[in-house]
């Protein structure tokens, strides 16, 4: 897949982690599964008010995102060619692994798949920049959208940038509903449309060889 191809689909991706960090941050005290920013910054101020605990899970959060992505690379460097639908069919089987764990305690069993999942997903497409963190996404849409219209770059060179962080705002609108909806079933939405596509991409794949 071409790196512009690459830019186009991260936004599904996006918009499914928002999904996945809505259903999260409803589930938990206001600690994110995938954005790790704002988990270290939250890990930040947990250590200066002397919140041990909660800056142990939050520690933990980051540690095992960071143990994700490593998976998925190693995923990635295994599969070659068929590196998305390799890290989207592992990611797709650790979320709906998290749906039938426990979601309860300070650092809850399900943790231990979904945020290696979260981890994982930003390795299956390298030319986007990753999947879970849209602040350095949305600086570039608008640099690229000044370079546009200084005639330095491309028209709509800025457009897959700007549309993924509207996909993480309707992902986690999603995954607010789905979650008030389905309750415990909620995670097996972005399960499936992470099977989904990675049949998708698999048969195409295929179909190229």
């Amino acid at each position: 897949m071409k790196p512009e191809q690459q830019l186009w689909a991260a936004v599904p991706l996006v918009a499914m982690a928002g999904c996945v960090d809505a259903i999260g941050w409803l589930r938990l005290d206001e600690m994110f599964i995938g954005i790790i920013t704002g988990n270290s910054t939250l890990l930040g101020v947990a250590l200066a008010g002397g919140e041990w605990a909660r800056a142990g899970a939050l520690a933990g959060l980051v540690g095992l995102f960071a143990l994700g992505a490593l998976a998925g690379a190693m995923i990635g460097l295994k599969a070659k060619r068929w590196r998305i639908p390799a890290v989207l069919t592992a990611v797709a089987v650790l979320f709906a692994l998290g749906a039938v764990l426990p979601f309860e305690g300070l650092v809850p069993p399900a943790l231990f798949a979904l945020v290696p999942a979260m981890g994982m997903v930003n390795t299956a497409l390298p030319a986007a920049g990753g999947i879970t963190f849209l602040t350095g996404t949305l600086v570039r849409s608008m640099q690229f959208l000044v370079g546009g219209l200084a005639g330095e770059l491309p028209p709509g060179t800025w457009l897959p940038h700007f549309c993924s962080w509207v996909g993480v705002v309707c992902g986690a609108l999603l995954g607010a509903v789905v979650e008030m909806q389905a309750g415990s079933n909620a995670l097996l939405v972005p399960a499936l449309g992470l099977a989904v596509g990675a049949v998708l991409v698999g048969r195409k794949i295929a179909r190229a060889a």
